[in-house]
């Protein structure tokens, strides 16, 4: 190659791996450092100050534990019983939209939380839908259950420390009514159908009492199986009376005249207690007051059946209820408390520390994935 021809050959173009560096370290600086900078500033210079204030709890029940609960005893939960789902459902209720209707029916929300004084990004802005309201209390309670041991504990942050207090003693509150509030409907749940109960058998009481009075008054007995033995007790002596006074009569008419003094006696004194005996009921071998009788009778014993089982059948319904109170009010749930929302001295938010180091750690995670999925496609399309 001559002299001339090195000349007019053009300078080597910069090499593709250098060109890749450059464009790593751009994309670096605007993708790691630059919000790294940025969230840093904000979080020293911008970022509203927040306090936390909490409380924690347990939701229990009178009743102590019975047996040995063998779900419990392999997974080593506190319990599987409905004490553990009323603490799950205090959990909820804490984000719950209940909860924040209540708070901002009691103190006014939007002063606290979108106050001027508050950095742009943290306030809540004014007049928003109740589901980013929701949304944004989220961002501002953090609520933990073991499940272990059951206790339940969440945090409350604000820009005031006495706010922070204030909110948290009332989410404390709404929470003890809310428990007050399962246990009584559990306990009138239990107790309603054996008040049910109660009421059927006391109807039925008294429905067995008015047919055995209606039946007393139509009879004009109080106790017609006692009188109808009375009255048979008295048919058979006045018939054995009966039958002794003809014997004799028949007798005597053998050995005397048929008008003889004694004999007539004897016949007059069997006529009367032949009347006597009609006037009673006709006598036992009168058919149709037998029947009459025994329909009576077996009337009064089905009343009286009636009454003895509606009577013992009240008695039972009352000591059911008496029982299914007590155990009702051994059941109840009540909230307790190891830990009283306090006065915050210090605010733990924003992390000025630990928050910069991890966006600068995400961020360099994503910039690498990205940085390696952008390459991989590039170099399989060349």
């Amino acid at each position: 190659m001559t002299e001339n021809e090195e000349k007019k050959t053009p300078p080597a173009a910069p090499r593709p791996l250098a060109k890749r560096r450059r464009r790593l370290k751009l994309s670096f600086v605007l993708c790691v450092l630059l919000p790294a900078l940025l969230g840093a500033l904000y979080l020293w210079f911008g970022a509203s100050e927040r306090y936390v204030s909490g409380a924690g709890f347990a939701v229990r029940s009178m009743k102590a534990g019975g047996g040995t609960d063998l779900l419990g005893s392999f997974t080593g939960l506190a319990g599987t019983g409905s004490t553990t789902s009323d603490a799950y459902i205090v959990l909820k209720y804490l984000e719950s939209r209940d909860l924040i209707d209540r708070l901002r029916a009691d103190v006014d929300f939007e002063a606290i939380y979108g106050g001027k004084q508050i950095d742009p990004l943290s306030r809540v802005r004014p007049n928003l839908d109740v589901e980013k309201l929701l949304d944004y209390w989220g961002r501002r309670i953090k609520t933990s259950f073991d499940p272990t041991s059951g206790i339940i504990t969440f945090e409350v942050q604000a820009f005031d420390a006495e706010n922070a207090q204030h909110v948290a003693e009332l989410a404390l509150t709404y929470c003890r009514e809310l428990v007050n509030g399962l246990s009584e409907q559990a306990r009138a749940d239990a107790v309603s159908y054996a008040e049910e109960e109660v009421v059927r058998a006391e109807k039925r009481r008294l429905d067995a009492l008015r047919q055995l009075r209606d039946f007393r008054n139509r009879t004009e007995a109080l106790d017609p199986a006692a009188s109808a033995s009375a009255q048979i007790g008295l048919l058979a002596g006045l018939e054995a009376q009966w039958l002794e006074v003809t014997a004799r009569a028949d007798a005597l008419g053998q050995s005397v005249d048929a008008d003889a003094p004694s004999l007539s006696a004897l016949r007059r004194q069997a006529e009367a207690l032949e009347k006597r005996i009609e006037e009673k009921g006709g006598g036992i071998h009168v058919t149709g007051s037998d029947e009459e009788l025994t329909g009576l009778l077996a009337e009064y014993e089905e009343l009286q059946v009636e009454n003895e089982f509606a009577r013992k059948a009240y008695a039972m319904a009352l000591a059911s209820l008496e029982t299914a109170r007590i155990e009702a009010g051994r059941r109840q749930r009540y909230l307790a408390v190891f830990g009283e929302p306090a006065l915050p001295e210090h605010p733990l938010y924003p992390r000025k520390v630990l928050h910069p180091i991890l966006l600068v750690l995400v961020s360099c995670g994503l910039w690498g994935v990205g940085a390696l999925m952008v390459y991989a496609v590039r170099d399989h399309l060349t």
